[in-house]
């Protein structure tokens, strides 16, 4: 999917949401954007934001304003935000129920297991300063290491580019 900007992380707290947030406030400024959150458990939800529930996966349109990261990509600058629950055995099949309306939009996308179920246009993995890689699984992707060092990436965001519904760093 050239079309998707996707983001894991070496664990909680490494700075994935910040990225994602960061992602979205700067192509917001020139180009439609979807967030999408995948989580592999459930989260309490409105049952007015269901779009889909049944007992493999849930997925809700976030449109509360609170401190949860989908909530937080709306605030960004997200057009829209879909929030997916499914475990990495069913998040195939929740993921194409979404992305078939998707393909001519920027998606960015929050997920600890996305890309082993689809080639993005661009994959980043977050880790904080220091921090010992434990999720290593993740860097069989050859996803773009960046750092957080608590008040910043060692990422320039302006490299970034969405050109024909295409994902890609500045001179690739």
């Amino acid at each position: 999917m050239p079309n998707l900007l996707l983001i894991a992380g070496n664990g909680r707290n490494v700075g994935k949401t910040y990225f994602a947030c960061t992602v979205i406030k700067q192509l917001a400024a020139v180009s439609e954007v979807i967030g999408v959150k995948i989580s592999s458990h459930r989260h309490p939800v409105k049952k007015d934001d269901i779009l889909i529930e049944n007992e493999r996966f849930c997925i809700v349109e976030e449109k509360q304003n609170t401190t949860k990261d989908s909530s937080l990509f709306l605030q960004a600058g997200a057009k829209r935000v879909l929030f997916i629950m499914a475990d990495q055995q069913h998040l195939k099949e929740a993921f194409l129920e979404i992305s078939a309306n998707l393909k001519s939009h920027a998606i960015v996308c929050e997920s600890g297991g996305l890309h082993e179920i689809v080639s993005p246009g661009l994959f980043f993995f977050v880790n904080s300063e220091g921090k010992e890689i434990i999720k290593k699984q993740h860097l069989n992707y050859a996803p773009i290491p960046v750092i957080n060092n608590g008040k910043e990436f060692d990422f320039d965001f302006r490299n970034i580019q969405f050109v024909n519904k295409h994902f890609k760093l500045k001179n690739e």
